[in-house]
């Protein structure tokens, strides 16, 4: 499949995303539009991106995800039209701005009572103490479920990641297989008990809709069970990674202490150079072209989002790190009809993060001698750890 003059296939592995990410999506860009990067077909290219995601009939995200072997239908995301029109249609008001935003009073003490404990420690591991934490506190209160849950749900979250690889293939121990199963059976109970029971929350909400929009127990249970497979650690990754930005671009950082109008523009810059799920893949269902290539029936087609979010023709400078790029139309949370149902509430997560924590701790440097650890090979990309120094300064 490679064409001529086209360097050789290198592999998924070989990208230097564990020693430096910004230079491996700059060595992948470099390579072209479209690259055989093994196992897959690599997009890096946002006209190409676009082209294929919103031809859903060709590249299937279903099919992608068949690959799982999940026993629960992964709504929505693990189907392609017309089945996805009916859930985006039923699920979309649960998830939309106005439906989220009244979450935000309670986030945001939840969050205030993460980090004022801290600076009186002077020192954090930022990913433990608050990026791993704050986004299952968030789930939970969106789903109604009880805060005494967390712990819990994070051993359960790192057993379902466990089980897959980059490619979509099963592995994990028999260990998180047991985890799997531990949330599969407190889901089936939990929606079995909430069932038509009215309630504040977005999970009872869901299993009180009655007529064509009701769903099953499966589709309610493979709904909870995608938003912990995708809607937590991609919030914990993009953090991390967020604030290693803030703290190594001092004078951004000043940006959103000096002014925190800012920072839902800081919010989509970082979200853009560290897009939380940076490999989407598709598998075509049809011999097609793409980028002057003939894909057979079956290629897996994989969209690297951190690449394509640094095309030099929409973003200049792309690899710099600007609060005011104004209109920021990154691909972070998708692009097209499986555009990210979760974005909204990602958003005010990481809004409340920056606002709180700068306006608690405006005063933070990496600790000494720190070298980023990325998790990688794996289909999320996120820092093992960020331990920071913090230093004393009035808060907001």
């Amino acid at each position: 499949m490679s064409s001529a003059g086209e360097a050789q296939p290198f592999t998924f592995e070989d990208l230097p995303v564990r020693d430096d990410r910004d230079a491996a999506w700059r060595l992948i860009r470099e390579r072209g539009p479209i690259v055989q990067l093994e196992p897959d077909v690599a997009l890096t290219d946002h006209a190409l991106v676009e082209a294929a995601f919103r031809n859903p009939a060709v590249f299937s995200s279903r099919k992608a995800f068949d690959s799982l072997g999940s026993p629960l239908p992964l709504v929505p995301i693990a189907f392609d039209p017309p089945e996805h029109a009916r859930y985006r249609h039923i699920l979309q008001p649960f998830f939309s701005p106005r439906s989220i935003r009244p979450l935000e009073p309670k986030l945001r003490r939840q969050l205030a009572e993460l980090i004022a404990p801290l600076p009186a420690r002077g020192e954090c591991d930022f990913v433990a103490d608050v990026a791993s934490v704050f986004p299952v506190q968030a789930f939970l209160t969106f789903f109604g479920l009880p805060m005494e849950m967390r712990d819990q749900f994070v051993a359960w979250k790192d057993a379902i990641l466990a089980l897959s690889d980059p490619s979509g293939a099963i592995s994990g121990d028999e260990a998180d297989l047991r985890h799997a199963g531990e949330l599969f059976t407190y889901l089936s109970e939990l929606v079995a008990a909430r069932r038509g029971v009215p309630g504040p929350d977005v999970l009872s909400e869901l299993l009180c809709l009655e007529g064509p929009n009701a769903l099953t127990d499966a589709e309610v249970i493979g709904l909870c069970f995608l938003f912990v497979l995708a809607g937590l650690d991609t919030v914990t990754d993009a953090l991390g990674f967020g604030m290693e930005r803030l703290a190594r671009n001092p004078d951004r950082r000043q940006e959103i202490i000096d002014d925190p109008a800012l920072v839902p523009a800081a919010v989509e810059e970082l979200l853009r150079l560290d897009p939380p799920a940076p490999f989407v893949p598709r598998i075509t269902t049809a011999e097609t072209e793409l980028g002057g290539r003939t894909l057979p029936a079956g290629t897996r087609v994989t969209a690297y989002i951190a690449a394509v979010n640094r095309d030099e023709a929409r973003y200049p400078d792309p690899y710099g790190v600007d609060f005011h790029r104004g209109d920021n139309p990154h691909a972070s949370f998708g692009v097209g009809v499986h555009r990210c149902l979760g974005s909204h509430l990602a958003r005010l997560e990481m809004r409340l993060v920056y606002e709180e924590w700068h306006r608690l701790i405006p005063h933070y440097d990496i600790a000494p001698g720190f070298s980023p650890a990325v998790k990688f090979p794996r289909g999320t990309v996120g820092l093992e750890a960020l331990p920071l120094v913090l230093t004393p300064g009035a808060p907001r």
